[in-house]
Order: structure tokens, then sequence, then C-alpha cells
């Protein structure tokens, strides 16, 4: 008989490697549940309960999120399960911190604080376009949500067609608007976000077919998929150690 659905709990051996849990306390450990971005995301529990400390126990995250003191981009949400990836912005209004998600060299996502230039805004990875009825593109992103521009509403970014894929828009979530537009090309500034040199950053001095050559404090090469342009001459986000 087939399986219907998505399976409720997740083997704490078989959780994705880049998650910072213990694989031999118990048996069982909490699974993300179906939304935004991929296999790579990790559940909000982790989040509050693991990495920030705000509760020790699911009980007391649950309490904190049913309390409306969570938002991720902009919107509270209370589901302990809900999917937490690459770039998306966590607040914490009680306190007025903001952190973005981002990787680290040992291919895990961890929160980089950021300051209030940065805490209404996050990259979006262009992933796919389609032309959309009545007019209009529709864009799709690194974390499954879409986007529909071209249609002459909002400022000049919103108006635009000619985004292309593996490029990147700034998108201000607090306005629902584009603040800008960074094109997969030689000399943009990009981030590795997976692959053996991940959390790596440079300039994008060659592509060939599907490999790309990062030029940074030494020449890294991965594949085209691996590569997140964050700006054009330089980072328009603050990075983990620089």
């Amino acid at each position: 008989m087939a399986k219907k659905g998505q399976r409720r709990g997740l083997k704490r051996s078989k959780a994705p490697k880049h998650w910072k849990i213990a694989r031999k306390e118990k048996k069982w450990t909490i699974n993300v549940r179906s939304g935004p971005h991929n296999k790579e995301a990790i559940p909000l529990t982790f989040i509050i309960r693991d990495t920030l400390g705000y509760a020790d126990t699911l009980r007391e995250t649950k309490q904190i999120l049913s309390e409306r003191k969570v938002k991720i981009n902009g919107i509270v949400r209370t589901d302990f399960k809900f999917p937490v990836g690459l770039m998306d912005v966590i607040e914490i209004p009680l306190t007025d911190e903001f952190y973005r998600v981002l990787p680290d060299r040992k291919r895990a996502l961890v929160l980089h604080p950021v300051t209030d230039e940065e805490k209404h805004f996050r990259l979006l990875k262009i992933v796919g376009k389609t032309l959309a009825r009545g007019g209009g593109i529709q864009l799709q992103f690194h974390d499954g949500t879409t986007l529909l521009v071209g249609r002459g509403e909002g400022k000049p970014d919103n108006k635009r067609t000619d985004y292309t894929p593996y490029g990147t828009v700034v998108y201000d979530f607090e306005t629902g608007e584009i603040l800008n537009y960074f094109p997969f090309v030689k000399g943009s500034t990009a981030l590795i976000t997976s692959g053996r040199n991940v959390s790596q950053t440079g300039k994008i001095k060659s592509v060939k077919d599907n490999m790309v050559e990062i030029e940074g404090e030494d020449i890294f090469r991965t594949l085209k998929d691996n590569v997140f342009v964050i700006g054009t001459k330089e980072s328009v986000i603050s990075l983990p150690g620089g």
C-alpha cells in the first residue's frame, strides 16, 4: 500500500548532516513541515531551542511561538516545524534581534546577526522564470517562492522583465518591492552555498558550461548551482568573519 503524505517523524540517524543535533542521544527528532526551501531547511524549533537557547524543551518552544514572538521574513510564524533556510531573516521583536541564515565552512546553516540596514530585505536567487497569464513574468526563487513582475506596478525594478536565471534580486519583504538586481555575470560578487568550498566568497572569474571559477582569497571552482550572487562590486549583506 502506498504511503500518504509526509512522514511525521524523522530518525536522528537519517537527519541531514548539516543539522547540529546529537545523533545517538535519542532515536527520533523533529521533521520539517512542507513549505519553503528544500531538504536543506531546518525546523524553527532548532533555532529557538538549540541555537538561540530561548527554550529548554519542545513544550517551551511551542509556548514562545504561540505567543507570536518570532518572525521569519517579516511574518509571524507559530509552527514549530516551519522550515527555515538560506537567506531567511529571523526576527525576535521582544529583544530586537535580527539574524540572517547563512552557510558555514562545515556546511551547516548558522545565524548571522544583521544590522538595522539589512533587517528588512533578503536575497532571492532566481532559478526560473515563466510568462504569466495576463502579461508579466513570474520569477521562481531558490526557496520555492515566486514573484510576479513586469506589469508596470510598484518601483522600477518591479516593472522590468530582463531578469535571468542564477541572478539575484534584493527583495524588501516589508514593502513587497525589489530594491536591486545582480545578474550572474563575470565580475559579480558571489557566495558558494554548497560543495567542498562552501561559504567562500569572491568575484566570478569565468563560467564554462556548468562550472564556475570564483576568485577570492584563492581560486575556487564549483558547480553553477552552488553559486549565489550577493552583489556587484561588493556584497550587500554582511557575512560571518567579515
